[in-house]
């Protein structure tokens, strides 16, 4: 499905929650509709949800807020995971200021591929 003319995504359930695989570019064009797709997630409640960047090719600060958002707009016991940055998006992340230790107290995890993300969400 597609959320603007350049990006695109795909969600699929997995054992703790769900997962969405983003291809493209998350320019301003596509942040409304990230933010809104976000938003119904949060209602859903997930203990887990991750974020997979391996097809991203181009993120843009409003995109790492609606990740903010999410988290900090989360239940409780819900945890926000990415997968799958490429060494310039890790950049743009790191430059935005977010935490990427690990999902306690209010980070966001992140994992190198969306198979160790899915490992780690069936461990917790």
């Amino acid at each position: 499905m597609n959320l603007s003319p350049h990006l695109g995504y795909e969600e699929e359930s997995h054992a703790g929650g769900k997962v969405l695989k983003f291809a493209g570019e998350a320019d301003f064009l596509a942040v409304p509709a990230v933010r809104q797709l976000l938003k119904g997630l949060l209602a859903q409640k997930l203990p887990l949800l991750i974020v997979d960047l391996s097809g991203v090719t181009f993120l843009n600060t409003p995109f790492w807020a609606a990740m903010q958002r999410y988290q900090l707009d989360g239940h409780p016991d819900s945890r926000l995971a990415i997968s799958g940055m490429n060494e310039a998006l890790r950049a743009a992340f790191d430059i935005n200021g977010v935490g990427l230790e690990s999902a306690e107290g209010g980070h966001i995890a992140v994992y190198d591929t969306l198979a160790m993300a899915k490992a780690a969400g069936k461990a917790s």
